[in-house]
């Protein structure tokens, strides 16, 4: 878990109520200088600090305007699914907090319950279990040599994203890419070759996606990118950035064997709802379309092939 120099834990309080902010920054003050409190009216004001970085854990009001349910919950864990939440709410509602911690909730408290150091506590004891919890899931659920996740880490987070994005009637678009003639690579420039290429791959798609993004090494030389809420018509921007990242890696490493990337789309309807697997051999599907024939490898650089390119 990211922390200050100071080793304060940041707890972002989302609520619009000015007397429970209150309530919160009294029960949590006892604290100081370890946890330090910042709060905002609404979900939509958390967002910029999230993807600044800038909180270790979540406090949210579960009664906010507008939301129903746990909408803001799982619309906190799609934006930034590693964040631990903590549920706060007026009402004590059974099924809601079964289905709050079944969905990762880190705890699920009742405002006027909150007797003596319980929120301090609650606090101190979530921050610690996400960070242990993180750390075993970086163990099972990464590539150690991309620091990617690997085909688990992806089926597990990308098929929770689909389902809140089928709920919420979001599309999203899924891309897969595979390093082309990697083990020509190998053969001829050594296994280390091949390994610098896949890392560069790695950078290139993490400097082209967004914070929200999933990505994973699912094997050996292919990748894929959940792009998280994204449109289909926004398709050629998202492999422009990926070109232009990749490129960037190319300069990087003064490469002297040559990589080319091919590349699928498979747009997620949420109306039609396609699972996961359809989408991932939809892209496959389009991926070895127009797959180049492996002819050449000493080529200098990188080059990012897709159909588009392919058909001028």
């Amino acid at each position: 878990m990211s922390k200050r120099d100071s080793g304060a834990v940041r707890v972002l309080l989302i609520e619009d109520n000015a007397d429970d902010v209150d309530l919160v920054a009294r029960s949590l003050r006892c604290d100081r200088p370890l946890c330090s409190i910042r709060a905002v009216d609404g979900v939509s004001d958390s967002l910029p600090l999230l993807d600044a970085k800038d909180a270790d854990l979540i406090l949210l009001d579960l009664d906010l305007p507008g939301s129903l349910g746990l909408e803001s919950f799982h619309r906190l864990r799609a934006h930034a699914p590693d964040m631990p939440i903590i549920i706060l709410t007026a009402e004590p509602d059974e099924h809601i907090a079964r289905e709050a911690v079944r969905s990762g909730a880190q705890d699920y408290l009742i405002k006027g319950q909150l007797e003596g150091n319980l929120l301090l506590h609650a606090v101190r004891y979530a921050a610690q279990r996400h960070a242990l919890h993180k750390e075993m899931e970086d163990l099972s659920l990464r590539d150690p040599l991309t620091g990617l996740y690997n085909r688990r880490g992806f089926l597990l987070l990308a098929e929770q994203s689909l389902r809140l994005a089928k709920r919420n009637g979001r599309e999203s678009v899924l891309l897969l890419a595979d390093v082309d003639r990697l083990k020509s690579i190998n053969d001829t420039h050594g296994h280390s070759a091949g390994d610098q290429a896949l890392c560069a791959v790695a950078r290139a798609l993490l400097g082209a996606m967004r914070e929200s993004d999933i990505i994973a090494r699912l094997a050996g030389d292919e990748f894929v990118a959940l792009a998280v809420e994204a449109h289909p018509p926004g398709i050629p921007s998202l492999v422009g950035r990926f070109r232009a990242r990749l490129a960037e890696e190319s300069a990087i490493r003064e490469a002297t064997c040559g990589l080319s990337v091919s590349i699928g789309i498979s747009p997620f309807d949420p109306k039609a709802s396609p699972t996961l697997e359809r989408l991932i051999e939809s892209a496959d599907r389009d991926m070895y379309r127009d797959k180049p024939d492996g002819s050449c490898v000493e080529q200098a650089g990188f080059e990012i092939d897709t159909p588009e390119d392919r058909d001028r």
